[in-house]
């Protein structure tokens, strides 16, 4: 039978359901015990039972998987052919027969194999109350054993349902308290795992029973049915596993590419047979590529694994799916209202969720309903894909159902362009890694600076479109250091005038190097990224509202991380130290306004606790 419990910490309810299960079993055990031991079998029926105890002993011994855990290890669920010989033995010689055979094979299998104390306890109880209500009915009509045929056959059915049920259904009840999942799905899946087995073995008992009555020799016949039912099992359980393999994503077990495109076609399919509402999810985690860059691909696939999780829990019914990367999508069998009600209730839960980089992560969705705001599975994925758009390109972190008065659906010549400019932005973010090649340092300090950009940016209020240009520059910004000599770059010393020369070169290098990209504003940004409030800066000495607003951002977040990160030639202050220089230098290397804000964020971060004084006396000099 299916033994599923896991040894934990169990939960009040879980013991409960054990000691409740337990105290039922008891008393009907020692009944049929006093029963038999009332009216003793004869030498050939002890002999019979014996050897149904015994095959019923071995069958406990070889359960056949159903399924495999989450992990693929094929221990998740098994069924017991001790079924077939539990049945028979009801069959034969009524329901103290069977509930003997029931209890002691499961127990002594389960304490050979030292299984925790709870779980024997537990197993064994469900066995003997399993047992008791297949026999209820020949208690109920005071019959003792079957011998025609026909009723055996029909005794086998009736009784044999009533074990699988009061089995499944305690079964399923104790795995849904301890796994803490929703019993009703549970109990489906039991049934649809195990049912067939054990109709098969409910016929098996049949015959079991008829060839002893035939003549006990005979069932020695049965060897061959049960090597072609553990065979078929075995056989299923593997095309199971291969069929959900090939429609599986290894890393975070939802369904993959192509089981997302069957998925969807049918579940469209089967909404407009109904009429039933169908909405469709893509989302997409925000800024995943920093965290692979900044943490290492170990915690981004970790972020993936738990995204995944968070987004199996958001309604009962859900298919979720990777399509690659950071991109994901569920099929949700509801209207756009509820839907987004329980997308609120999975944006509650990301920030609680367990990432173990320490960084939060957020999630971008699009929303889109069959068939209010689609007539097929491609116009309801291009919707979907717009919502998923807009809620990327007007802040992140949030989700967006489809309507036209937020979303605009792009014409093909419009998503080619799209298309050019992405690739145009990730030409220029691979010459970034170029420059984290020479120097690890520049490469975790741009990606700093691009975060630190964005931040302030938000803070200022501009729109979502800006925000990611900023952010683009700021993970570019030293982009022309490509040219400068490692030895420079690492100089532990002063910096002789020709090697000072190169330095103050890399704005005008980076921005030309850009050149032809077509990404405007951003190369005027880091050409004028190190220009100075007070016209002291280069490359060109611009003042004041002179200077690019992006360039004044740039330079506040750059001089920030420059003063709060170990350098080759001086240690690191702390975030108070650096936003005092900073506010000592607004008005004069600084855009005031961009360091005030800076003090913002940084307080609501909780990186600083105490207000500075806009000028304070400084520990070292500006920052070049």
């Amino acid at each position: 039978m299916s033994q599923r419990t896991e040894q934990t910490a169990l939960p009040p309810g879980l013991r409960r359901l054990i000691a409740t299960a337990t105290a039922l079993a008891l008393p009907i055990v020692a009944w049929a015990a006093v029963r038999t031991g009332l009216d003793p079998p004869g030498a050939g029926e002890a002999f019979a039972v014996t050897v149904f105890l015994g095959l019923a002993l071995l069958a406990e011994f070889r359960p056949v998987a159903l399924d495999e855990d989450g992990r693929g290890s094929v221990s998740r669920g098994s069924v017991s052919l001790a079924f077939v010989f539990i049945l028979a033995g009801l069959i034969l010689f009524g329901w103290e027969v069977a509930v003997g055979i029931a209890t002691i094979s499961s127990l002594v299998a389960q304490l050979v194999d030292r299984k925790p104390l709870v779980r024997t306890t537990y197993n064994s109880s469900v066995y003997a109350l399993s047992a008791f209500a297949a026999g209820f009915p020949l208690l109920v009509l005071n019959v003792d054993s079957v011998r025609d045929p026909i009723f055996i056959t029909a005794v086998a059915i009736w009784s044999g349902a009533a074990f699988v049920v009061v089995n499944v259904l305690l079964v399923s009840l104790v795995i849904s308290l301890h796994e803490r999942v929703p019993f009703g799905s549970l109990l489906r899946e039991e049934f649809r795992l195990a049912g067939p087995a054990f109709v098969i073995q409910a016929f098996l008992a049949a015959l079991a029973a008829a060839l002893w009555v035939t003549d006990p020799v005979l069932l020695v016949l049965m060897a061959g049915p049960l090597f072609t039912v553990t065979l078929y099992q075995r056989t299923s359980l593997a095309s199971r596993i291969a069929r959900r393999d090939a429609h599986t994503d290894s890393l975070t077990r939802l369904g993959n590419t192509r089981a997302y495109e069957l998925g969807l076609a049918s579940a469209v399919e089967e909404a407009a047979g109904s009429g039933a509402a169908l909405s469709l999810c893509l989302a997409d985690i925000d800024d995943f590529k920093q965290i692979n860059d900044m943490y290492g691909h170990q915690a981004g696939d970790a972020a993936l694994e738990e995204v995944a999780r968070l987004l199996m829990t958001i309604a009962e019914g859900t298919s979720a799916y990777r399509l690659g990367g950071d991109e994901f999508a569920l099929l949700i069998p509801a209207d756009r209202d509820d839907t987004c009600r329980y997308l609120e209730g999975f944006y509650r839960g990301v920030p609680d969720g367990h990432f173990p980089h320490g960084a939060p992560v957020s999630v971008s969705v699009g929303v889109a309903t069959f068939p209010d705001q689609a007539t097929s599975a491609e116009q309801l994925e291009h919707m979907a894909d717009g919502a998923l758009y807009w809620a990327k390109h007007n802040g992140k972190n949030q989700w967006c159902a489809y309507g036209p008065e937020v979303v605009r659906l792009y014409s093909s010549d419009e998503l080619d362009r799209r298309a050019e400019h992405q690739a145009r932005l990730r030409a220029a973010e691979n010459l970034v890694r170029v420059v984290d090649a020479k120097d690890e340092y520049t490469g975790a300090h741009s990606e700093r600076v691009a975060l630190l950009v964005g931040a302030i940016a938000r803070r200022l209020g501009v729109d979502e479109k800006l925000v990611a240009e900023l952010t683009l520059a700021g993970r570019l910004h030293d982009v022309g250091k490509i040219a400068i000599s490692d030895q420079v770059l690492q100089k532990p010393s002063a910096l002789n005038p020709d090697e000072q020369r190169q330095i103050l070169a890399h704005p005008e290098l980076g921005a030309s190097l850009l050149d032809g990209m077509e990404i405007r504003p951003v190369d005027a940004w880091i050409r004028h990224h190190h220009e100075h409030w007070d016209g002291s800066g280069y490359p060109h000495g611009l003042r004041g509202e002179e200077i690019p607003f992006g360039s004044r951002v740039i330079l506040v977040a750059d001089a920030y991380d420059a003063l709060t990160t170990d350098r080759s030639y001086r240690s690191a202050v702390t975030p108070l130290e650096a936003l005092e220089e900073l506010n000592r230098m607004a008005g004069v290397q600084f855009d005031p306004a961009v360091v005030t804000v800076l003090e913002a964020h940084l307080k609501e971060i909780g990186l600083i606790a105490l207000r500075v004084s806009e000028r304070t006396e400084s520990r070292g000099e500006m920052v070049a």
